[in-house]
């Protein structure tokens, strides 16, 4: 057994298990067969417990999960364990190994008997060991005391026990003093620095003695036998356990049972069922019962209407309603359905040319104009909570009907991506104006890391302030976040397999105060800049993520010799701790405001380093409120019935619409104000007051056994109309009423809630940043190749300074190739007919930016080729032209950036306004995570395209007619494709002015539709006319017809 602050750790059997001091467990982990703990001990951080099993393994386990985050395999089963400046481990082999406590690696090992080590204990630099040695042929108990010198790894003059050493222990206050007991009963007690001061003594044992201890003060000992009796030794008749005791946890008593008073009328149900041991009447034999099967389903009404009975026999025309032989109970469960979902774009297009009916499918879910200021019933969990999931058809995610789910100005984000929890979270940040503008102004800073979660918040903000009611992927954002160590360590990453005993909201909290400290050390470069006028101190300047979230707390910590120690704190998160917790019942008088209050000038005692002292002395810390946040971010912690039923009062929602902050001094209190109030009376003149909006919510919903999801909550205020609230939920964004913010329902758990300062558009100036975009990026070249520069094949020529893009119009030709990072996941119906779970992952490998005008037109002045520490599944090498190695930085021949500089390029094209000519670029748009506004994209598959004909040409096709070249004959090249695409919209450009470019599209389809839409295998003989070159594409005129 192990003890700490968090309870009692214990292992036997197969178990492995966490008990509170109270004696309620709180967590449990089981075994599998022949995987028996046999010790335990604790690494050097209060998270971690290291388990040893019989299997010759190392389990850690992380103590607030309970989980098991590491295994490692060793040589020998470990079967003592302690922990020290090192990890001592003691083997069945007798050999003790030195473990790193923060690695885990053995570092030292020593050969302390020639059979399994007994005990062991560590004080300072010395070890003790006890156990077995072999004689003859047999196991004996040593009867020496081995010790040894960590520090300089040699052994020290053994100490002798006749009796055989089983237990050993340093006195706890005494370090020099050895406690050695045998299982017959006897003990010494021995100093090592003196071998022969030793006194021996007896205890009155029945059986044998199986655990000896001393108690934290030392001046008790106890012993236990395998009677189960336990003896306790002592020097002075005042002795203590502990020196500094904490009142001991019971558990609560439970409530008495109601009285029931049972008279004439009362119903049978009051009593419950008596035991019984013959058998009831209602219990049925097994002869007498039989299956009826499912009811025969109701005729529809509209085939009863049309029925005509011939003899004995009805006819009755089909309605078209239900397919033939179709299950009609299933089917009208599944017609309900899929009025909840959108068609794909595919089919509605046919639809829409065809003449058939979408009546009922064209409303997104919930949508109504009454429900903005309607208020819910409190048990009914309306449509937008649902959770969202995208389907996709045969011509993949692009033909989902995004649009059905949102009809607002603002940008959802899509959940087909790993972590994709964080998009409520994400979508908070996005709106908290600040952030999102010193995000945006370091995406123009000189950032090296690579990557850096800085920059892809400050990308994605910048997708989401284009998006214009279109759908965003947090996918570049969330591969950076997935390559952070310490995001792993802390449990952040979502599972593989989603599972309803997930607690989303436990992530999204603590995925909330990690990105906050990470922007914080990203966004050091940004030192001295400030964005919100405040009063401070001039030797010590806030951060901008201070400036932001920072609340200024004055840490102090009160020692019993009545010395103190303050410190400056400026924590990001207000974790709200509830003021119930640990008593036994729950205080009426809870205001959210008083929570809160609480939660920021927190109080606690633990023990801690004295310099006064010189030594670890029981202190009681507690904070003091400086500065008020100019955001407030709050975890709410409701992990309990108690802490939830707060927030689901019936009375009023707990949660304010608007609080203050009244700082008097040392002396914080916190008021809860009606949305209208504007002003407070306080009774000091020098107190300053800080007013609060509430922003936004992040609630987790639980529907039934489903997997729970994450929504949020936010309060829009864009300055040019009246705030208003609207719920994100992934890809479904619906305003809502402002109640629905504030009200927890029964499947509603509230995860973070954000609170504004109501004078912060005031005093914020955002001004000195920079948010305007640097052309000469464009010509810088980062290349991550080991091979000298010289010995690449680099095909493109950087703009020239007098080239570079200065206004809005700069033409250029884009093409992109990908690689496969995963594979589709699919399932087989039925019916035989495949359903796509989940796409497959692509990611960007080579990009090509041409010239599209000027005497170097067609020439690229970006040809990279992208690095990815990921594992590539497919290169796709004869849709990409993609080879194994073209990616590897040690060997590829080819220019190799990372993916970060390619995007910003691209990112930085879009901001100034260029106009992207290419076949096919909403798909490459969308895998390389990157919106560009409809009036920047000439896409040549929607220029040679008639829909009436829905079909769309392939580029090779336009090329081998249009152009008369055969291009992708071997392998796709990019470099080939844009310039391909250009000298097509340079045609489209000469027949537009020609005025007969329509008449020339239906020529086009006419020869596909009689070459099947494919270039023939032999080389078109060419056409006799002026021959030109466009793009540095040579184009034969055409004669008149």
């Amino acid at each position: 057994m192990l003890l700490n602050d968090q309870g009692l750790f214990s292992i036997g059997g197969k178990n492995i298990r966490h008990t509170h001091r109270r004696g309620l467990m709180k967590w449990n982990i089981s075994i599998d067969p022949g995987h028996t703990p046999l010790s335990m001990s604790f690494t050097n951080t209060t998270s971690e417990l290291l388990v040893a099993t019989s299997s010759r393994s190392l389990m850690l386990i992380n103590l607030f999960r309970g989980s098991i985050i590491r295994q490692l395999d060793v040589d020998d089963n470990v079967t003592v364990m302690k922990q020290a400046r090192v990890i001592c481990c003691g083997t069945a082999t007798g050999r003790v190994g030195l473990r790193d406590p923060r690695t885990l690696k053995e570092e030292h090992s020593l050969m302390a008997h020639t059979g399994t080590i007994g005990d062991l204990d560590v004080a300072g630099n010395i070890m003790i060991t006890c156990g077995f040695s072999a004689r003859g042929n047999k196991m004996m108990t040593d009867p020496m005391i081995k010790l040894f010198d960590i520090r300089t790894m040699r052994a020290l003059p053994p100490i002798p026990f006749p009796s055989g050493p089983n237990y050993l222990h340093f006195h706890p206050k005494i370090s020099s003093i050895i406690l050695a007991a045998s299982q017959n009963g006897q003990f010494q007690l021995c100093d090592v620095s003196n071998a022969s001061n030793v006194r021996f003594f007896q205890a009155n044992i029945s059986g044998f003695l199986n655990s000896i201890e001393f108690s934290s003060s030392g001046e008790m000992l106890a012993c236990g036998d395998s009677s189960g009796v336990v003896s306790l030794w002592t020097e002075k008749p005042d002795c203590r356990v502990n020196l500094f005791s904490r009142p001991t946890e019971f558990a609560d008593t439970p409530a008495p049972p109601p009285a029931v008073e049972i008279g004439d009328k009362s119903p049978l149900s009051l009593i419950g069922m008596p035991y019984y041991t013959s058998e009831l009447l209602s219990s049925w034999p097994a002869k007498l019962t039989f299956e009826a099967g499912q009811p025969a389903p109701k005729i529809p009404p509209e085939v009863l209407a049309n029925v005509k009975m011939i003899d004995f026999v009805g006819y009755a025309p089909n309605p078209g309603t239900f397919k033939r032989n179709q299950n009609l109970a299933m089917a009208r469960k599944a017609r309900k359905e899929m009025l909840d979902v959108p068609k794909f774009r595919s089919e509605q297009d046919r639809e829409k040319y065809f003449g058939k009916n979408t009546q009922g499918r064209d409303t997104p879910q919930g949508v109504d104009e009454e429900v903005v200021n309607a208020v819910p019933l409190a048990n009914a969990m309306p449509k937008y909570y649902r959770r969202v999931e995208i389907k996709y058809s045969k011509f993949g995610v692009e033909d989902f009907d995004f649009g059905f789910y949102n009809k607002t100005s603002y940008g959802g984000l899509e959940t087909h991506i790993v972590n994709s929890y964080c998009n409520a979270m994400l979508q908070v940040l996005f709106f908290t104006t600040p952030l999102r503008e010193i995000t945006k102004a370091h995406i123009n800073a000189n950032c090296p890391k690579e990557y850096c979660l800085s920059c892809e918040l400050g990308f994605l903000f910048r997708m989401l302030e284009d998006a214009k009611g279109a759908n965003c992927q947090a996918t570049n954002f969330l591969r950076a976040f997935k390559t952070i160590p310490q995001a792993n360590a802390l449990g952040l990453f979502e599972p593989d397999q989603p599972n309803p005993s997930t607690s989303y909201a436990t992530l999204i909290q603590n995925f909330n105060r990690f990105v906050l400290e990470q922007l914080q050390s990203e966004l050091g470069m940004h030192m001295g800049t400030v964005i919100i006028h405040r009063d401070y101190d001039k030797d010590q300047m806030p951060s901008v993520m201070q400036q932001i979230y920072g609340l200024k707390l004055q840490a102090i910590s009160h020692c019993q010799c009545n010395s103190q120690q303050a410190r400056d704190t400026y924590p990001f998160v207000v974790d709200l701790t509830y003021s119930w917790k640990g008593s036994h019942a729950k205080s009426t008088k809870d205001r959210f405001g008083d929570v809160l209050q609480h939660s920021i000038n927190r109080a606690s005692s633990t023990k801690a380093w004295c310099n006064s002292c010189k030594r670890y002395q029981p202190t009681t810390q507690f904070r003091r409120l400086q500065r008020p946040p100019n955001v407030m971010s709050i975890n709410a912690g409701a992990t309990t019935e108690e802490d939830l039923d707060l927030y689901r009062s019936e009375d009023k929602p707990w949660l304010p619409p608007r609080i203050a902050l009244i700082l008097d001094g040392s002396k914080l209190t916190v008021k809860e104000l009606g949305v209208d109030e504007t002003s407070i009376d306080i009774a000091s003149e020098t107190a300053e007051v800080a007013m609060y909006d509430l922003m936004a919510t992040v609630v987790e919903i639980r529907e039934g056994k489903e997997v729970p999801h994450l929504v949020a909550h936010v309060r829009v205020d864009d300055g040019e109309s009246v705030p208003s609230w609207y719920v994100f939920n992934d890809f479904l964004v619906q305003p809502v009423p402002e109640i629905e913010a504030r009200q927890f329902r029964k499947r509603k758990i509230p995860s973070v809630i954000q609170y504004r300062r109501t004078d912060l558009k005031q005093v914020q100036d955002l001004n000195s940043l920079r948010t305007s975009p640097d052309p000469t990026y464009l010509r810088t070249m980062v290349l991550l190749n080991r091979r000298r520069e010289k010995d690449l094949k680099i095909s493109y020529k950087l703009l020239k300074p007098e080239e570079l893009p200065t206004k809005p119009g700069f033409l250029c030709a884009l093409d992109a190739e990908f690689v496969a990072l995963s594979k589709d996941e699919t399932e087989i119906r039925s019916d035989g007919t495949r359903s796509v779970i989940r796409p497959s992952r692509l990611s960007l490998a080579r990009v090509s930016v041409l010239r599209g005008d000027g005497p170097e037109e067609g020439i690229p002045f970006i040809d990279e080729y992208i690095s990815t520490t990921e594992d590539v599944v497919d290169y796709l090498t004869e849709f990409s032209g993609i080879k194994a190695g073209d990616l590897d930085i040690a060997h590829s021949r080819h220019p190799l950036v990372s993916l970060k500089s390619s995007y910003k390029k691209l990112r930085l094209l879009v901001d100034l306004g260029c106009v992207f000519v290419g076949h096919g670029l909403k798909k490459d748009f969308r895998i390389i995570n990157i919106l560009v506004p409809p009036e920047q994209v000439i896409d040549t598959v929607d220029i040679f395209f008639i829909q009436s004909r829905q079909r769309k040409l392939s580029l090779r096709f336009l090329a081998w007619y249009v152009l008369r070249q055969d291009i992708q004959t071997d392998m796709h090249d990019s470099v080939e494709d844009s310039r391909t695409a250009l000298a097509l919209y340079k045609r489209y450009l000469q027949l537009k002015r020609e005025g007969r470019f329509e008449q020339y599209l239906e020529e086009v389809y006419e020869e596909g539709r009689r070459t099947n839409f494919k270039p023939p295998s032999k080389p078109m003989a060419p056409y006799e006319g002026q021959t030109f070159t466009v793009a540095g594409v040579n184009i034969t005129e055409l004669p008149p017809q």
